[in-house]
């Protein structure tokens, strides 16, 4: 793998029961190996990291981070002390984060996923990072399986976390992401969301990664139709659509600690 790759996808949520709700929008995403960030920052004129560009990743938007002043952790170095406390058994020997960059300079990114893999390339454990429109984040964490392909596990954690104004803070998701080393290098993420084993939300990522290159990067963003800040312009276009619908509205609790560990994991 290249240190850095273009991931071009369809993202869908359907909410199930009434009123039922469904979107489909193309999305624009990059792989990053953390580890070879300086690589990843020469790769393309138009791609940066740690500073402006057409599309860059800034460090100082992630993990302990967010909303912190001073100088920013480095997040290969912030994902390896998690995992010392996850499973301090494993061995890291890579650590890739799939995230939504900045377009000229603005980005919001609902959801950012780490995936610590051993020397083998098998995955160890995932850090999912979520952040709502409020100005909060949060991140469930769990281990791997440790298999011989990435994606067999999928991840129980309990939620604990406001994201959406129409959903109670209550229930528990399923979570799995798949980043494979194939030629045409597949890409997908499923979150389902239940409350008392009942799904109320399935929203799915599926998409390839090419190596991000100059042309890769026009390609993509013509491709896609991205431009700053469109999750969070189609997040309130959405929620104004279930108002209309009359869905019941929750109101936003205080928000909980930094992190929380999934439930054990369930390989598939």
């Amino acid at each position: 793998m290249t240190a850095c790759h273009l991931v071009r996808s369809t993202i869908d949520h359907t909410r199930h029961g009434s009123p039922s709700h469904f979107l489909s929008r193309k999305g624009l995403s990059v792989l990053i190996d953390l580890d070879r960030l300086d690589e990843a920052d020469t790769q393309s004129a138009f791609f940066s990291i740690d500073r402006f560009n057409l599309l860059s990743v800034k460090q100082s938007d992630y993990g302990p981070n967010f909303k912190r002043k001073g100088s920013a952790v480095r997040l290969a170095d912030y994902a390896r002390k998690m995992a010392a406390e996850i499973c301090p058994d494993r061995d890291i020997a890579s650590v890739l984060l799939l995230t939504f960059p900045r377009i000229l300079g603005a980005a919001f990114n609902p959801v950012s996923i780490y995936v610590l893999r051993d020397r083998d390339g098998c995955d160890l454990m995932y850090i999912y990072e979520v952040r709502n429109t409020f100005g909060d984040m949060h991140s469930y964490v769990g281990r791997a399986d440790g298999g011989a392909e990435s994606g067999n596990t999928v991840l129980h954690a309990a939620k604990i976390f406001y994201v959406s104004p129409f959903f109670p803070v209550t229930g528990d998701y399923r979570l799995r992401v798949r980043v494979s080393d194939a030629p045409d290098m597949p890409v997908r993420v499923l979150m389902r969301y239940s409350i008392d084993g009942a799904v109320k939300l399935t929203a799915t990522l599926r998409g390839v990664a090419e190596t991000l290159t100059n042309r890769a990067v026009f390609r993509a963003l013509l491709a896609s139709g991205q431009f700053p800040l469109r999750p969070l312009v189609s997040i309130h276009v959405e929620a104004a659509r279930l108002w209309l619908k009359r869905v019941p509205y929750f109101r936003r609790p205080v928000p909980p600690q930094p992190w929380s560990r999934a439930k054990d994991t369930t390989s598939r």
